[in-house]
């Protein structure tokens, strides 16, 4: 059984301990010390890492009430020295406490629960029984929250025996068959947790939900406490002074410039679209003046699929062909067929694309097909043509 090291003191950062098994496996070792603070994975809460000797810890778990530190090489010494990186423990303290906190508030409000968490590097999720999130309840969830990070209330936590259990309300049933790690936000949020916390709530520094989302009839709530808060404030003002700058605006007037200038692009992109469709009714025309066969193959240099697309349309809609339009630009083909009842398009890309080495697919009378370059591309599209020359 290995001493857990970062319920005695959370803030530890270097300590000594005694390596009492070193187990190889495959290219790493996973050293067992007497005691530690390497927080183990678990609880939703990320492993630690540091050094031991100063060989890098890489990842810390527990099986069986042994915690192993892996690494990449065997320590000489037994009894040796530990460094955590304590700037990503406190970060994942603030995390976890501003978890308990924004919980403690939501059941408060609402009388809602979690039931899923995860904490990554740099944003954390609950999905709560919450329905129906609004602005308004957001902002004043946030306001709540942070009004008990200012008050800097404290943050204990203690074992209660599992017979226990019952006399305490918990914000969420426990169900662990053992001595249980009770962590409380003195008069909001009382529950059962493994992971690393701040002392009290004024160490959170600050709770900011950045995004929600529907998950699963719940509702997913993404947010950042802490240093990882101020720095998403940092990068978002970075972008809004930037566009202060480029529209030489105030900031309150740039939401209405850039919806302003969403609905003008809408309108630029309708003319562009209109204007093609007229200019590429004359290209098909064209084609179809110098294309008297029943099979037509045009490669297009400049052109993307999309414009090819069109011509395609504007070709059937004048004529009955079989087309093979090529996009030079994107190595895209598109083949498609109003003539031959036979002649099923994505069936023959199904049956031989990848002997070219293209991607694609597509119904009876149009299919499509992408290529890595020219070459296969062409290849490709003389393959179809000569298949073509067969139909009568």
């Amino acid at each position: 059984m290995t001493y857990k090291l970062f319920y005695e003191n959370p803030y530890l950062k270097e300590w000594e301990s005694i390596v009492t098994d070193v187990i190889e496996k495959e290219d790493s070792f996973f050293i067992v010390l007497d005691k530690t603070a390497f927080y183990p994975e678990g609880g939703g809460q990320p492993s630690d890492i540091g050094y031991i000797d100063g060989i890098e810890v890489n990842y810390v778990f527990e099986e069986n009430n042994i915690i192993y530190h892996v690494v990449n090489k065997k320590p000489e010494n037994k009894r040796v020295k530990c460094r955590l990186n304590f700037d990503r423990r406190f970060n994942f303290m603030q995390q976890h406490s501003g978890e308990h906190l924004l919980s403690g508030v939501l059941y408060s409000l609402f009388q809602t629960h979690n039931d899923g968490f995860h904490m990554g590097e740099d944003y954390v999720t609950i999905d709560n029984t919450i329905s129906n999130l609004t602005e308004e309840m957001i902002l004043e969830i946030e306001n709540l929250a942070n009004k008990y990070v200012y008050e800097n209330i404290p943050i204990e936590d203690y074992i209660i025996q599992k017979d226990e259990i019952e006399k305490v309300a918990l914000r969420k049933e426990c169900k662990i068959d053992k001595d249980i790690r009770i962590v409380q936000i003195e008069n909001i949020d009382k529950i059962a947790c493994c992971g690393t916390h701040v002392r009290n709530t004024g160490e959170i520094g600050l709770i900011k939900i950045i995004k929600t989302e529907k998950y699963k009839g719940m509702t997913r709530i993404y947010f950042k406490c802490g240093k990882k808060a101020l720095e998403d404030f940092q990068s978002k003002h970075n972008i809004v002074v930037s566009l202060t700058r480029h529209y030489s605006m105030i900031e309150n007037e740039i939401v209405n410039k850039a919806k302003a200038d969403i609905n003008e692009i809408k309108g630029l992109t309708k003319q562009i679209k209109d204007l093609k469709e007229s200019l590429y009714l004359y290209v098909a025309q064209q084609i179809i003046k110098e294309n008297e066969k029943e099979l037509i193959e045009v490669s297009f240099d400049e052109k993307t699929f999309e414009d090819i697309q069109i011509i395609n349309r504007r070709i059937l809609e004048n004529s009955k062909k079989v087309n093979i339009l090529i996009s030079e630009k994107e190595n895209k083909l598109l083949f498609s067929n109003n003539l031959f009842e036979n002649l099923n398009c994505g069936k023959v890309l199904k049956e031989f694309l990848s002997k070219y080495n293209g991607k694609g697919g597509g119904g009876v009378n149009q299919a499509q097909a992408t290529f890595e370059n020219k070459n296969d591309l062409l290849r490709f599209a003389t393959f179809i043509k000569e298949l073509v020359s067969e139909y009568n």
